[in-house]
C-alpha cells in the first residue's frame, strides 16, 4: 500500500504555485447578538482555517466543529502530506486523491470529512484570488444572488425548550425584520411526539400568515410513522419542506414518507455517500449537499452532478449558509441557503463582510475567493491553543 501511495503521489509534476503553510485555529468565546428574545447564547466559536501559498495568497474556511480530531487530522496528518508534496491549490481533485486512494473516507467517518473539507474550501479561496474571480463564478456564474431561509428557535448552554407562544413571537419578530421563509426543528422531545410539533408550526403559521414560508428540520430524530404523522398533520399548514426527519436518512423509509405526504422531502446535508443512493430510492425531492461537513466544494460538485442527471434541485441545510452561497449561484440547479441564526450572528462577529438576508434573497459576494475574511485582530484575541 505504501508503495502505491508513492506512485501516486509521483504521477503529478510540483507547479509553480503550491501550499507553503496551513494553519488552523480554535476560535472560542467570540461575542455575537443572542436570539431576540432571550439572553444567551452570547458567544460562539469556529476552527479557522488558513492556507497560504508561496506567493502569498491566503485562503480561508472554518468549520463549527471544533473537534479536537479534525485539528490533529490536519496538523499531524494531511498538511504535512499537501506541503511535503508542494501541492497546487488549484489541483483539488489531487488533494482529495492524496487521502481517499490509502485512507478511504468512509472509514475515517465525518471528523476526516470536515478536515478535507476545511482544506477544500480555503484552496477554492484561493483559486478565486488567484485570478480575480468571485468563486461562483469558477462554478459556473449561473446567478448573483441566491433565496435564503432563517432557521430559529433553537435553545443552547442549557437554555428551556422555546414553547409554542416563544416560537411564534421569534417567528412574527424575524418575519418584521424581513425574512420571507423560517425553518424550525422537529422531534426534539425525549421521545418525538408529532401532536406537540403540529402545534408548535401552527403556532408559527399563525403568528406569521399565509404568505410566510415555513419548513420543518426532523435532525435525524424520526422513525417512519413518526415522520409520516407530523407529515399528513402539517400538510395543511403548507411546510415548504422537511429537512432530513428519519434515522440514517434511510433510503426506504425516506420514499415511504415522500409516497404518503405532500410535503416535499429534503436530505443529504449529513451523508456525503447517500445522494446516488436517495435519488436511485425515489426518496427525496430536494438533495442537499453541505461544503462544510461533506468534504468541500470538490465533493459537492460531484454530489450536484448526480443531482441534476435525475433533475433533482440542489438546496442547503446547515449552520455554514454563508460559506454554501458559491455552490448555490454556481450552478444552475442551485437553490435554498440556509442561515441558522445562531450561525449567522457567528459569521458576522468572524468575518468583515457576510451577505445580508433581504426580503428572501442574498446577494453574493462579488470579491475574488469566498469574499469571508476574518476581522482584523479576530484571531490575536480570540484564538485558543491547539
Amino acid at each position: 500500500m505504501m508503495n502505491q501511495t508513492y506512485a501516486f503521489e509521483a504521477d503529478f509534476v510540483a507547479s509553480k504555485q503550491y501550499i507553503t503553510r496551513a494553519t488552523i485555529h480554535n476560535i472560542r468565546g467570540v461575542p455575537i447578538p443572542p436570539p431576540p428574545f432571550r439572553d444567551r447564547p452570547k458567544t460562539e466559536g469556529a476552527l479557522l482555517l488558513e492556507l497560504e501559498t508561496n506567493d502569498g495568497i491566503i485562503g480561508y474556511a472554518t468549520s463549527g466543529y471544533a473537534h479536537h480530531s479534525a485539528i490533529h487530522l490536519i496538523n499531524e496528518f494531511m498538511a504535512p502530506r499537501i506541503i511535503e508534496a508542494r501541492v497546487d491549490p488549484f489541483r483539488t481533485d489531487l488533494i482529495a486523491g492524496l487521502f481517499d486512494r490509502h485512507t478511504w473516507e468512509r472509514a475515517l467517518g465525518r471528523m476526516f470529512n470536515i478536515a478535507l473539507a476545511m482544506i477544500d474550501i480555503a484552496c477554492w479561496d484561493i483559486k478565486g484570488k488567484a485570478v480575480g474571480k468571485p468563486v461562483h463564478h469558477l462554478l459556473g456564474g449561473a446567478r448573483d444572488r441566491v433565496p435564503v431561509y432563517v432557521t430559529h428557535g433553537a435553545a443552547y448552554e442549557g437554555a428551556p425548550t422555546y414553547s409554542r407562544e416563544e416560537l411564534a413571537k421569534e417567528a412574527a419578530h424575524l418575519v418584521g425584520l424581513g425574512c420571507t421563509h423560517l425553518k424550525n426543528t422537529v422531534g426534539r422531545q425525549r421521545i418525538p411526539d408529532p401532536v406537540d410539533d403540529y402545534h408548535r408550526m401552527a403556532a408559527m403559521r399563525e403568528a406569521v400568515g399565509a404568505d410566510i414560508k415555513l419548513s420543518m428540520d426532523g435532525n435525524l430524530r424520526m422513525t417512519l410513522p413518526q415522520a409520516m404523522k407530523l407529515c399528513q398533520m402539517c400538510e395543511e399548514l403548507d411546510i415548504a419542506f422537511i429537512e432530513e426527519p428519519i434515522h440514517y436518512n434511510d433510503p426506504r423509509n425516506l420514499h415511504h414518507l415522500r409516497m404518503k405526504t405532500t410535503i416535499p422531502v429534503a436530505a443529504a446535508e449529513n451523508e456525503r455517500f447517500s445522494t446516488l443512493q436517495l435519488l436511485q430510492a425515489d426518496a427525496v425531492d430536494i438533495i442537499q449537499p453541505n461544503i462544510n461537513n461533506d468534504g468541500g466544494i470538490t465533493a459537492a460538485i460531484r454530489n450536484a452532478a448526480v443531482a441534476r442527471a435525475f433533475n433533482v434541485p440542489l438546496g442547503h441545510g446547515n449552520g455554514n449558509g454563508p460559506h454554501n452561497i458559491a455552490l448555490h449561484a454556481g450552478l444552475q440547479h442551485g437553490g435554498l441557503v440556509e442561515y441558522h441564526f445562531h450561525k449567522w450572528m457567528a459569521y458576522n462577529a468572524i468575518f468583515k463582510e457576510v451577505p445580508q438576508p433581504k426580503d428572501g434573497w442574498l446577494d453574493v459576494s462579488q470579491k475574488p475567493g469566498l469574499g469571508l475574511e476574518p476581522k482584523d485582530g479576530l484571531i490575536a484575541e480570540y484564538a485558543v491553543k491547539v
